[in-house]
Formats: C-alpha cells, sequence, structure tokens
C-alpha cells in the first residue's frame, strides 16, 4: 500500500490539492481569524483537509488517532492511523526544507488523571515528581501509557467495523503529521508538513529540569517533555532531519474573502 504521509512524500498533485483544501478556510470560514480579516483553519479543519486527500475517515473524538484510512488485504481489513499535530513557528521562513535544527512539537496527551493513575499503579507518587526522584521509572510509565492508550484506541476502532474477516493495524505504516506554519508575513504563512512513527522511540536519558521531567536524545537535546504536576502536557520533539518523509517548505493560495452575511445570501438568498 502506497499513500501520501504514510508511505512516501505527497507528489506535485497530492501537494496541490491539499493546498488548496487548506486554502478554502482562508475566505472567511476557518475558525482562526487573521489579524487582515481573513481566516484560517484550526486544529480539527487541517485534520479533515488531510482525511479528504487521503481518501480516510475522522474519528471526530479524543482518539489516538484524528483519522483511519481502511484498505481490503489479503481477504481482510487492514488500517492505518494518523495523529496530527499542528503549531506555529515563529521563525519557520529562515530555516531550511531539512535543517538539522528544526524540530516538530507535538502535543501527544494531556490526561492528568490517566497519567497520575498509571504512575500510582507502580507506586509513584506526585511527591516524588517534585523531589525529582525516579527519572527512569516516571519516563517508562509515560512512554508505556502512550502505547497502552493507542492500542485500546485501535482495539475501538476494529471493533466498529463490520466485517467478519481479519482485522488490524499496520502499526509500520501508522504516523504522526507534523503540521508547522510560520507566523504571518505580508498576509501569508509558510507550512511544513512531516511524517514521524506513531511509535515513540526511548531517550537516551530521562532527567528532571525544574517542573518537567525531560527525555534526551543521543545530542542531549530534548526530545519529550512531560508536565506531570501542571496539566500533565507530554510533548514530543523529534527533529524534522529525522522524518519519514513530508514536504518542503509552501504557500497557499489566496481565496476571495467572504463574510457570513454574503455568504448566507449567495446559498440561500436575500
Amino acid at each position: 500500500m502506497q499513500r501520501a504521509f504514510f508511505t512516501r512524500s505527497p507528489n506535485k498533485s497530492e501537494l496541490g490539492l491539499l493546498k488548496k483544501f487548506l486554502a478554502c478556510y482562508r475566505d472567511g470560514s476557518g475558525n482562526h481569524r487573521e489579524q487582515d480579516g481573513s481566516s484560517r483553519a484550526d486544529s480539527r479543519q487541517i485534520e479533515r483537509c488531510l482525511a479528504e486527500l487521503l481518501h480516510g475517515k475522522t474519528t471526530e473524538n479524543k482518539s489516538y488517532y484524528d483519522f483511519v484510512i481502511e484498505f481490503n488485504e489479503g481477504g481482510g481489513i487492514a488500517a492505518r492511523g494518523a495523529s496530527i499535530k499542528s503549531k506555529e513557528i515563529t521563525n519557520l521562513r529562515g530555516y531550511s526544507n531539512v535543517s538539522t535544527k528544526l524540530r516538530a512539537h507535538l502535543e501527544i496527551s494531556n490526561s492528568s488523571a490517566k497519567d497520575w493513575q498509571s504512575c500510582i499503579q507502580l507506586g509513584l507518587k506526585e511527591e516524588d515528581f517534585r523531589q525529582h526522584q525516579h527519572p527512569d521509572a516516571f519516563g517508562s510509565v509515560i512512554l508505556q501509557r502512550q502505547e497502552n492508550e493507542r492500542l485500546l484506541s485501535q482495539k475501538n476502532y476494529l471493533n466498529r467495523i463490520q466485517s467478519d474477516g481479519e482485522k488490524w493495524f499496520e502499526e509500520s505504516e501508522c504516523v504522526f503529521i507534523s503540521v508547522l506554519y510560520s507566523s504571518t508575513e505580508k498576509g501569508e504563512r509558510a507550512y511544513l508538513l512531516s511524517a514521524f512513527s506513531i511509535i515513540l522511540p526511548k531517550p537516551k536519558e530521562w532527567r528532571f529540569e525544574k517542573s518537567r521531567l525531560v527525555g534526551v536524545d543521543i545530542d542531549g537535546n530534548v526530545l519529550y517533555e512531560w508536565y506531570a504536576l501542571s496539566g500533565s502536557q507530554f510533548k514530543y520533539y523529534p527533529k524534522i532531519s529525522n522524518r519519514m518523509n513530508g514536504t518542503d517548505l509552501f504557500f497557499l493560495p489566496r481565496p476571495a474573502y467572504e463574510n457570513l452575511r454574503a455568504k448566507a445570501a449567495r446559498l440561500f438568498g436575500d
């Protein structure tokens, strides 16, 4: 199975179509308002654009995957999932397309109750975190919880498929898709999309830094950070140069702006 972002970079035609999908939300229908009065797609709308491009089904919930594509393979149904993470990067335009310094910004989860339930089951307490005790144990817990959450989401999705045949997720082809976009310059934003394996790698080391637990890579740079005591945000920062595939920097076409009053009149008359 070959599909853009899951197994390869998008081709020229696919990228052109994605630009048009994203640009549709610049006409005033996007949920984020720009300073010039136009709009842009929010995270959920970006998910729908990618799902439409890749013939996927959006989950429209808090599932680990934001959309899933299904294929008939070997007499059964093979599914591939994508988790989409978008983030504004102020100086994105200043980076080369495969800069060794640029990293994706993926907020994987922020579920304090589930995180601490997993910690308590292993005898880890909030006071241990405050006192910077057991960094390796806390790191193992948060990574394992992400795997458990992913596997549960996969199980629940497969249970909803109406089929008597075999059903499975092809995990080697499931991905995080990072959507980075620049700050506005002369009314325009640059975009960069990158795909990474859904399987989270182990860091070289876990250590505490002030109020966060940090997982560092082989270069000593931050790969993960977990704010367990303040919202429980768990973030992943893979290098763009280590991505599976992706795009170069690109810009979106600009459609005519249409306010809600004008759109209602066009659709339904005065």
